[in-house]
């Protein structure tokens, strides 16, 4: 019934167009039709263009409805967000402003709009409240926090803590002020327990986004797993954020001016703060487990054990081009920098103290320097830190530097990178066109990207990935980034970690040369929860431990028809594909580059702990332990996958069939295993490989003869 109602009212819109040439082509619903292609239609948007005060008012508004309001010319202003081609209802008050709304969408080409007639005056269904200044809590739309009361809010709503958040507005949580206090935990995902058991809250698994503003004079005096973010766990991110004149006090352990523990990973961001904790306390993180990259702190740190100007305990976590200028003090494990590290951890990378102002000449990792030095801009471009008006170490742009101070963020100077074109939406993505473009894609982790040509790196080291955490899409759209030059710690790739959710397709990366001296190193991604597919990596990588062609670490991620051919060195957990695949997927996908390492080495993957299937590699493999011409290490299914035993020097694997070349080079090999390829049907149509029998192995359905 509910789609019969879609097609008349399409259809009466037609005939209102033909009888009447002059008329709009919008269509005119009843509330109680409006309802009903809100149940039917599954990629129907409803545009709210009421005020924001009426969108929020007492009576709400429509379940996952946009406000774009029209008075005051934001549809006018962002119309191009939405998809021209999507069905759009778009309602207001009473009927006068969205008629005017609906006809703007008609005259800019909107393929089928509705215009909810008597608005919302006549709604009397289901309602949904503001929340926070504003969004809807999505990476496209996420929640605006504006206010004191929205930074508060999202700290009690612990429901919101996978969602998505914007800083709009500085924020002053002055103790003095109204509707602020002095608070006994972390203000986001408290620990609920004041007995130091470990951390009994709920730990923040979504995206605060700074924006380049502050969050000024918190103050805390609490226990332990106390900062802004009590815990940050895998997957959770925070980027683009400041503190300043902030005073936290815990008297346990893991006390931070941002983070009390972190898991994920902090970007781009600054505390200048008094910290004072027991153990693990440090100016910016009391302990990291993630990664921290280009962030700083000043300040006061002081602590017992494990005490760090910019993080007090670094457990197999990793911090690049980061630095701190506070001054510390404590008693055991002590360090301008970092205070202790787990042991064997050699993650810490071109980050650096001053051991002047923090009063200490030792660190856990980095390197100590005179106030003089911390202020030299040329250490820290021999380090390869990434200035405004430099190309040499990158094209991100984070840092800039005046005479007599120390490098700060660019963003904080409110001078943000220029998006390429585009809006960053998945129907109108920001165009990458050269190294420039591709440089910006770190300051919107979320937004979705597409390659409008082929893009040269060359002449340019980064230290880090170049998009060191990503949430978003990527189309490359059949074009290649050649070049890729990275000498670095760990989290290393041209993406550094992949989320849940995002995505890479359709991408080439041609003479890759990534060298990383920790773990998670990879040509495309040192570490993937996401989805690659149809992407291919040539070159060579080599690093530490989950060292991989293509993928260092695939944790819960997806890799699909995708292939490496270059050259794989590490330790432990390296693959010609990926180093480890933990609980995620390998499909249809191949490596053909020598891969060389230690212990759990394997053609393809290092450690398989997930799936893999209508895989397979021929490139020579060398190992002392657990290596293997497909796998060195298997705890997962293998299915329909092969080796080649001449070209990879093994007869033996933790999975998968090995095989002569000449088997390898036979299509009846991969049919009867049931692999599906072009001009046969029995396995399938998706037509995944097709072979140039007798002279190459298998080839994926988009690589070329040549």
């Amino acid at each position: 019934m509910t789609t019969n109602l879609r097609a008349m009212l399409l259809l009466a819109g037609v005939l209102v167009v033909v009888s009447n040439p002059c008329a709009l082509a919008h269509i005119d619903v009843t509330v109680e039709q409006a309802r009903e292609l809100i149940a039917s239609t599954n990629d129907l948007t409803v545009v709210d263009v009421r005020e924001r005060y009426e969108y929020c008012d007492a009576k709400g508004h429509i379940p996952g409805a946009l406000n774009y309001p029209w008075s005051s010319g934001v549809l006018r202003a962002r119309y191009e967000e939405r998809p021209i081609d999507g069905p759009v209802l778009v309602v207001c008050q009473s009927g006068g402003r969205s008629n005017a709304a609906a006809s703007f969408l008609d005259s800019n080409a909107f393929s089928t709009v509705y215009d909810m007639m008597g608005g919302m005056s006549g709604w009397q269904w289901e309602t949904a409240p503001c929340k926070y200044t504003g969004g809807s809590g999505t990476a496209d739309d996420p929640y605006q926090i504006a206010t004191a009361a929205d930074l508060i809010a999202l700290g009690e709503t612990p429901e919101d803590y996978d969602k998505h958040f914007i800083l709009t507005a500085d924020i002053d949580l002055d103790p003095n002020l109204p509707g602020r206090r002095i608070f006994d935990k972390a203000v986001v995902a408290p620990d609920t327990d004041t007995v130091e058991s470990g951390f009994q809250g709920t730990p923040f698994t979504g995206v605060f986004d700074g924006n380049g503003h502050m969050v000024s004079r918190l103050t805390i005096a609490g226990e332990s797993y106390v900062g802004l973010f009590a815990q940050l766990s895998s997957g959770a991110m925070i980027s683009n954020v400041g503190l300043e004149a902030v005073d936290v006090n815990g008297a346990g352990s893991y006390v931070g001016g941002l983070v009390g523990s972190n898991s994920g990973s902090i970007a781009a961001s600054y505390s200048t703060d008094t910290v004072t904790g027991n153990m693990s306390v440090g100016g910016l993180v009391g302990e990291n487990r993630g990664s921290i990259t280009s962030s700083y702190s000043t300040g006061t740190v002081t602590g017992n054990m494990h005490v760090g100007g910019l993080a007090g305990y670094n457990s197999l976590g990793s911090i690049a081009t980061s630095y701190s200028t506070a001054t510390v003090t404590g008693n055991t494990r002590v360090g301008g920098l970092v205070g202790q590290v787990f042991v064997g951890s050699i993650s810490i990378t071109t980050s650096f103290w001053d051991m002047e102002t923090s009063g200490q000449t030792t660190s856990a990792g980095g390197t100590g320097l005179t106030t003089a030095g911390m202020q030299d801009i040329d250490i820290f471009l021999s380090e390869g830190w990434d200035f405004v008006d430099e190309i040499r170490n990158g094209t991100c742009d984070y840092w800039q530097i005046s005479p007599g101070d120390y490098p700060r963020l660019r963003y904080h100077a409110g001078d943000s990178p220029v998006m390429p074109e585009g809006l960053g939406t998945a129907h109108q993505p920001h165009l990458i066109r050269n190294a420039r473009d591709m440089g910006t894609v770190w300051f919107k982790p979320s937004a979705h990207y597409r390659l409008e040509a082929s893009v040269d790196l060359s002449g340019i080291t980064w230290s880090m990935a170049v998009v060191p955490w990503f949430e978003g899409t990527f189309d490359g759209n059949g074009y290649v980034i050649s070049d890729l030059h990275i000498q670095g710690g760990g989290h290393l790739g041209l993406f550094g970690q992949l989320a849940s959710g995002a995505m890479i397709f359709n991408l080439g990366l041609e003479a890759v040369d990534v060298n990383g001296v920790s773990e998670y190193v990879g040509g495309l991604v040192g570490s993937n929860a996401g989805s690659i597919t149809s992407s291919y990596c040539t070159g060579t990588v080599t690093g530490n431990r989950r060292v991989g062609g293509l993928a260092g670490w695939n944790y819960e991620g997806s890799i699909t028809a995708s292939y490496s051919t270059g050259a794989v060195t590490g330790n432990d957990l390296v693959g010609g594909l990926a180093g480890w695949n933990h609980e995620g997927s390998i499909a249809a996908s191949y490596s053909t580059g020598t891969v060389t390492g230690n212990m759990h080495v394997g053609g393809l993957i290092g450690e398989n702990r997930g799936s893999i299937t209508t895989s397979y590699s021929t490139g020579a493999v060398t190992g002392d332990e657990r290596f293997g011409g497909l796998v060195g290490l298997n705890r997962g299914s293998i299915t329909s996958s092969f080796w080649d035993m001449e070209t990879s020097g093994q007869t033996d694997s933790g999975g998968g069939t090995g095989l002569t070349t000449a088997k390898m080079q036979t299509a009846s090999t991969f049919l009867d295993a049931g692999w599906d390829f072009v001009d046969e049907t029995e396995n399938g149509t998706e037509d995944t490989w097709w072979i140039l029998e007798g002279q190459d192995y298998p080839r994926l359905w988009w690589e070329t003869d040549n």
